[in-house]
């Protein structure tokens, strides 16, 4: 067993394997030999033996137009597995610059529901940035009602400062007071044509979009530096015309 395991974490399928080690046993053999040692269909032990032989684990001859299957000495397979380290190691400078090309491009996600909202407020709490928000006003006490509390405890345990932009109608102008109450929260307003049914959350190196909706809210979250920093920018715009 642990024979077998170890052929599987070099690259063999359990079925290969059992194949490669019986072969090992039996020496060049036809393919109905092999099956019938190995207690695996014919077609299939033909299927297994050509997946060998082309990882380099088995190879064959002809003799009198029939093909006689053995398996590699256990020692060349040492051999093959340096030959790929060594072929790795030659394109690994490659393969890293893919992956630091990989880290810039931004990770685009759907949190659905109010679970999926809490995941990102959770986040916001875990990165411990300063968070900026502006756009819809209210909605998110509406649709959370009483986790939006304990998140703003949290966030004050945690001295993460909040910079928030509310529209002055009736309702954000009532909820901008109760947050401008909170430590660590600055609250301005806009105009009321400037709301909009969504927020929008800056926080580290993401940002996100959140759609407010007692039936279905969800988010689409944003993970990437360039664009956070745009957004940002954006709301500094806003921030510094807000009353």
């Amino acid at each position: 067993m642990e024979i077998e395991e170890t052929l599987r974490e070099i690259g063999l399928t359990n079925d290969e394997a059992i194949v490669y080690l019986a072969m090992l046993k039996i020496g060049s053999s036809l393919a109905s030999k092999i099956s019938e040692e190995t207690k695996i269909n014919r077609s299939h032990t033909y299927q297994l033996l050509e997946r060998l032989i082309t990882k380099g684990f088995v190879s064959y001859v002809i003799r009198e137009n029939r093909k006689y299957f053995s398996a590699l000495n256990p020692v060349k397979i040492i051999e093959i597995i340096k030959e790929r380290e060594q072929k790795l190691n030659n394109i690994l400078p490659n393969l890293l610059q893919l992956t630091a090309f990989t880290k810039e491009k931004p990770i685009v996600e759907i949190l659905e529901g109010k679970e999926g909202i809490k995941t990102i407020l959770n986040d916001i709490l875990k990165i411990k940035k300063e968070w900026v928000a502006f756009g819809s006003s209210g909605k998110g006490q509406e649709v959370l009602s009483f986790y939006a509390e304990h998140f703003e405890k949290e966030r004050e345990k945690l001295k993460i400062n909040l910079r928030g932009i509310l529209d002055n109608s009736e309702s954000g102008i009532k909820r901008g007071k109760e947050l401008a109450k909170r430590k660590y929260t600055q609250i301005k307003h806009v105009r009321e044509e400037y709301s909009n049914p969504s927020s929008t959350w800056i926080y580290g190196e993401r940002m996100a979009f959140v759609i407010w909706s007692k039936e279905h809210s969800f988010a689409i979250r944003i993970v990437s530096k360039e664009i956070a920093n745009n957004f940002k920018s954006h709301f500094e715009v806003l921030w510094k015309n807000a009353k």
